[in-house]
């Protein structure tokens, strides 16, 4: 707390002080009764027979010269019948200077009434029987009301309604006045934010829509006085509420039944006049994305929202919205900056100094990807906007309204300038009391010392100078464990990589994201045993996108050339044409496998591809052959087959051939010699003898015969 903040309280607190003991001394003529309650003696117990339920309060801000009226219910819970039943209005007449003083206030209970009077009582005729109730109206005169009317007078009181019994006190509730002697006041910027989201939800089989148990859901939450039918109800109150839609939720209700399509069609109708944000698609729960180190999912999610959207609607996709009850961690809240999305919403949290003052909700904490833009919800103003009993037990709309403009007109005295932006921010599955938001959001508007501002000027704004800090580590039992995280992403990688064989991928992978993101959403940490069934099913159907190409088995083979084709039959069962590459692979290097062409494959139908085979020695080898991405990436089951190789067949053959042909020469050159070794050509032998003789089996020229040996022949 500044040092002007803490001397101002001070000096406020006792000119406070003062006027409070000045104006104890009765007014002449008043019909207020001034004798003091008795105290409750020690150890009394705090549960009174009487339940006391102020039901207005008016005006709702108090000025001078008006009359302060108050409606109570008084209904007796005892056992007992209360004889004299009344009911009296006390006046704190010290204004408190903090938020804390404001709550021990409140939370007393039968304690610390010392220091007020009975300024107005109001008896009820006839005894008040055990399960019995009586309204009562009490009126304090302008004149009886002696609160100073100075201009820094102004901001809460404390207000207190008694059940009597006769003189003893059997019941009592707590509220505050506001006094307004000067409209000259400051005033704080308030913002409400309201997630819009569904259920545990799937995908139909294919992704491309929701499962009918989903649709089943939606319809029993859309029906009237489902939570999301009270919830736009609720965001209808006001066009200053905004709103973070789930755009998961918008399309599958309006692929569901009639009365879910109406509510959507509505509801888009109803957010055109608000400020409306695009949360991730199915709204994926960060803390197990980033512990599973898969911040890529929220950004899948993050894109398809930007890419589908809020049908008719123009809503920005750079908001996250924290998960769970407790801050999240740094490496959760890092997931924003690894997205790039503008901020991260937190839930809402108790400052740890309550003396401190009221810091904005904008904030800058520190991750482990770096600082990120944090928006912090105002707490208590939360409770009261989505639980009020959660704050008083007993409380009723009136309470809740006089509460919230109290603790709204604390914060607007501490600091004179530079006033907090707030945020009001339910969780996920708030489950809205309309009549309380509406009398909180129009309190809000008519006091001036708030100004309901839209939640864009909250968002939009510049990165934040405040502070904030968030655990180093802190991980939910409820997250969706690591492995089940990875299996996605890596399903959904498989997926992707697989259809990058194919001319038109878009066609493979519908409705794979929302497969893979619908068990991820925040939704299902209430159903445990149901994601994990989810993720199975998931990972199985998209799994189930990457078959479709395959082999046709290829027979054991004996390759006895040096090179020869192997005919290879690739089939494809896609609906679209896929490029692969066959990969074909011996485990020896006996047999070689020449360079293949990628192969085109028509959708449906299947292509013979010759393989080049080129066999080195003689060797038995298992071949295994698969079809391959153009990055490598096997996208067929291995086919395996032996090949028996044996290139010293065809060898010697060779061989023996040219030892044929050489023997049929030599055979050849020997009948020759033998023919010229005849009686007839032996008898020639004298007579050609000193000359040269040309044999032509070997390359001569056979001399011409004499003519009249040609005579004789």
């Amino acid at each position: 707390m500044s040092a002007p903040s803490r001397r101002r309280r001070v000096l406020s607190a006792a000119l406070a002080l003062v006027g409070a003991l000045a104006l104890a001394v009765p007014v002449s003529g008043s019909a207020a009764a001034t004798t003091p309650s008795p105290s409750p003696s020690p150890g009394a117990d705090p549960d009174l027979p009487v339940t006391v339920q102020i039901t207005e309060v008016a005006p709702s801000v108090l000025r001078p010269g008006e009359n302060l009226q108050v409606r109570a219910t008084l209904r007796n819970d005892g056992d007992e019948t209360v004889e004299r039943p009344a009911a009296a209005l006390r006046i704190n007449r010290f204004r408190p200077v903090s938020r804390a003083e404001m709550d021990t206030f409140a939370s007393a209970g039968t304690e610390g009434l010392s220091r007020t009077n009975r300024d107005v009582t109001t008896q009820v005729d006839g005894p008040l029987l055990p399960g019995g109730s009586v309204e009562v109206e009490l009126e304090i005169p302008a004149a009886q009301v002696r609160l100073r009317d100075g201009a820094d007078t102004w901001g809460p009181r404390g207000l207190v309604v008694e059940a009597l019994d006769g003189s003893r006190r059997v019941g009592v509730q707590r509220t505050f006045l506001l006094w307004l002697p000067s409209e000259d006041v400051p005033q704080t910027p308030l913002s409400v934010l309201v997630p819009m989201v569904g259920p545990p939800s799937a995908t139909a089989e294919g992704g491309t829509g929701p499962s009918a148990a989903t649709v089943a859901g939606l319809d029993e939450l859309t029906r009237t006085g489902g939570r999301l039918r009270e919830l736009a109800a609720a965001v209808a109150v006001t066009p200053q509420i905004g709103v973070a839609v789930d755009p998961a939720l918008l399309a599958a209700a309006s692929a569901g039944t009639p009365g879910t399509r109406d509510w959507a069609a509505d509801l888009t109708d109803e957010l055109r006049g608000h400020d409306v944000v695009a949360l991730p698609w199915a709204d994926p729960d960060l803390a197990a994305a980033a512990h599973a180190g898969q911040p890529g999912l929220v950004g899948l999610a993050v894109e398809r929202a930007a890419e589908v959207g809020v049908p008719g609607l123009t809503a920005p996709s750079g908001l996250l919205w924290a998960p769970g009850a407790g801050l999240p961690d740094e490496t959760t809240a890092g997931v924003a900056s690894a997205v790039g999305a503008d901020g991260i919403v937190l839930p809402p949290t108790t400052p740890d100094d309550p003396d401190d003052d009221t810091a904005g909700a904008a904030q800058r904490v520190q991750t482990t990807d770096g600082p990120v833009t944090a928006f912090a919800p105002d707490a208590l103003l939360t409770r009261l906007f989505t639980a009020p009993q959660g704050v008083d037990e007993g409380a009723t709309t009136a309470t809740t309204v006089q509460r919230a403009l109290a603790e709204l007109a604390v914060i607007t005295r501490e600091t004179e300038d530079d006033q907090p932006h707030l945020l009001i921010a339910p969780g996920r599955g708030w489950d809205p009391d309309v009549p309380t938001v509406a009398a909180l959001t129009t309190a809000f508007d008519d006091a001036p010392w708030v100004r309901l501002s839209a939640v864009s000027t909250l968002l939009d704004g510049d990165a934040p100078d405040a502070r904030g800090s968030l655990p180093a580590e802190a991980v939910s039992p409820d997250e969706l464990a690591p492995t089940s995280v990875r299996a996605l992403a890596d399903a959904r990688g498989r997926a992707v990589a697989f259809a990058g064989v194919t001319s038109e991928p878009a066609v493979l992978l519908d409705g794979v994201d929302n497969q893979v993101l619908a068990p991820l959403s925040v939704a299902w940490r209430v159903a445990p045993a149901g994601r994990d069934a989810l993720v199975s099913s998931a990972v199985a159907d998209v799994d189930a996108r990457t078959t479709g190409l395959s082999i046709a088995p290829v027979s054991d083979l004996v390759v006895t050339a040096a090179d020869s084709p192997l005919p290879i039959v690739v089939r494809n069962r896609l609906t679209v044409p896929a490029t692969v590459m066959l990969a074909v692979t011996p485990r020896k290097a006996c047999l070689e496998v020449g360079e293949i062409e990628p192969v085109v494959v028509e959708a449906q139908s299947e292509t013979s591809v010759r393989v080049p085979l080129h066999a080195r020695a003689n060797c038995s080898v298992v071949v295994t052959a698969e079809l391959t991405a153009t990055d490598g990436l096997s996208v067929s089951p291995a086919v395996r087959f032996t090949a028996q190789v044996a290139p010293t067949i065809e060898s010697i053959g060779t061989i023996v051939v040219g030892v044929l042909l050489a023997i049929g020469l030599v055979l050849g050159i020997v009948r020759t010699v033998r023919r010229g070794q005849s009686a007839r050509r032996g008898a020639r032998t004298e007579a050609e003898a000193g000359t040269s003789t040309s044999l032509p089996v070997l390359g001569g020229t056979a001399p011409e015969d004499e003519p009249s040996e040609q005579e004789t022949r």
